[in-house]
């Protein structure tokens, strides 16, 4: 089956034979036609050496029947009579059965002379030997003399008709041998032409052939230097040749498909690496913000506990305010001692928000303004713990603790699009681009660490939220920072609504 398909293609094997079959072709029909010329030529010198032939015989019966006619008009031998019969008959025959070419009406007319001079000759001679027969002298005389007068026309006719048509034999022998010469000069001429073609064909083939083998070769050559981009092979034809190289291109396609798909896994691993190595950090920072808890002087439950209590108390004594300040305060520690591996939802970090600045306005009376903004329709959406309260109270700490004029912190947040924003302002000093440069690539990691807990309600510094954002959503803008120094500093999180978007 694969061979008759490559037959029916434009395979290589095919062309080749068929062009051999052409060459073939035309030499033999170049060595048929002047075989065929000549062959017509001397069929035509041959029926002229024929009609010479026939007025010959013709001319022989025309004098065999002129003596068995003077014969029995001296003898009257009933022989003589029957010869005389018998020619006359031949020669009547032999008359109707020439053929004049028509390419010569001179002929053909005086070829009908004959004829007519033939039949008026019998005719004269039947009456003369009639005549003779029955004794009528002067009639025989008349008809003897009449027919003696047509018997030389004839044969002059036939010896001019016999002569002309030599004379037109000479010439179309010269024709002939003209044409033959030419026919010859011009077979030798195409056999050398063809020879030239075949040459031609060769080289042409030949390099058709080498052409795309040398690109292969080369191609290959490439490969195996370790060079997977070389170009494609281009093979118009759609042969064998051109079968191996779309072949060849495949597999190189596919060799370098296959690196690249093992460029990719490396890829990949790397990334997995670098996820293991960043899930190492932020389990790192976790076991740090617990350990920060844990150097407490005070048990954190010990401290909740006695914070309830001392509510408990406050209450009973009708101290409201002391009261609320002290259920802030028990309710902060225990949204602190959380386990921050665990997600909560955006109204939970905005209600220990609300705690924090509860506390901050409670210690420094109308000092900082808090304004809240919230959609009800975000809440419910699950967000790593102790995001929110951590930059709050770096807004407070870095921002609005040193001034002199009221503080304000702003804290709002709503849906765009498929994202809850949640913006968290400022009207602080502010800080510079280099310094929010090196908070979101980690470069303020010893600067926070140096500051250690000063004012601080835990140990969770913006380093360690921008890290477990990145880690919680696998990707690297989810927290923005803008600034200008002596206006203050906004920064904002966009946090995707959709689960199939982190």
């Amino acid at each position: 089956m694969n061979k008759m398909h490559l037959w029916r293609r434009n395979s290589l094997k095919r062309r080749l034979i068929l062009s051999f079959l052409v060459i073939i072709i035309i030499m033999s029909a170049l060595n048929i036609y002047p075989y065929y010329s000549i062959s017509v030529l001397m069929s035509r010198m041959s029926s002229t050496f024929e009609l010479n032939v026939e007025l010959n015989q013709l001319n022989n019966t025309l004098e065999q029947l002129n003596y068995a006619y003077e014969s029995y008009l001296e003898t009257k031998h009933s022989k003589s009579l029957d010869d005389y019969y018998r020619y006359s008959h031949d020669l009547w025959e032999q008359a109707n059965a020439i053929q004049i070419d028509h390419s010569s009406m001179d002929n053909v007319l005086v070829m009908n002379d004959i004829r007519n001079m033939i039949s008026n000759y019998l005719s004269e001679m039947d009456a003369a030997v009639s005549a003779r027969r029955a004794r009528m002298v002067d009639p025989y005389l008349k008809h003897y003399e009449e027919s003696a007068k047509i018997h030389q026309y004839i044969a002059e006719y036939i010896q001019k008709l016999n002569n002309t048509m030599f004379f037109q034999n000479t010439d179309r022998y010269t024709s002939v041998r003209k044409s033959i010469q030419l026919v010859q000069a011009l077979n030798f001429g195409v056999i050398f032409s063809i020879l030239a073609l075949t040459l031609v064909l060769i080289f042409w083939f030949t390099y058709r052939i080498t052409k795309p083998i040398f690109e292969l070769s080369k191609a290959a050559d490439e490969i195996t230097h370790g060079n997977l981009n070389v170009p494609k092979v281009l093979v118009t034809s759609d042969d064998e040749i051109g079968i191996m190289a779309e072949a060849f291109n495949r597999m190189t396609e596919s060799i370098r498909e296959h690196i690249n798909e093992i460029n990719e896994k490396a890829v990949l691993e790397r990334r997995l690496q670098e996820k293991e190595m960043e899930n190492l950090i932020i389990r790192t920072n976790l076991r740090e913000a617990e350990l920060h808890a844990l150097q407490s002087q005070i048990n954190p439950h010990f401290l909740f506990n006695t914070l309830n209590a001392g509510a408990q108390l406050a209450m009973m004594e009708g101290a409201d305010r002391a009261c609320t300040f002290i259920e802030n305060a028990a309710e902060l520690f225990r949204y602190n001692m959380r386990n921050l591996d665990k997600p909560v939802t955006i109204g939970d970090e905005i209600r220990n928000v609300e705690n924090y600045m509860h506390l901050l306005n409670e210690r420094f009376a109308d000092k900082i303004e808090f304004v809240m903004e919230k959609d009800e329709s975000i809440l419910d959406r699950r967000i790593p713990c102790m995001i929110l309260q951590p930059i709050v109270e770096n807004a407070y700490i870095h921002g609005v603790s040193d001034m002199e004029t009221q503080g304000r912190i702003s804290l709002s947040a709503y849906r765009q699009g498929g994202h809850a924003i949640i913006s968290i302002r400022d009207n602080g000093k502010g800080m510079s681009g280099e310094r929010i440069r090196e908070i979101l690539q980690g470069g303020a990691v010893e600067a926070d660490a140096a500051e250690g807990h000063a004012g601080h309600t835990n140990g969770i510094g913006l380093n360690n939220v921008i890290s477990r954002l990145k880690i919680f959503y696998s990707r690297d803008h989810i927290l923005e920072i803008s600034s200008e120094p002596g206006i203050g500093t906004e920064v904002v999180l966009r946090i995707p609504l959709s689960e199939t978007d982190f």
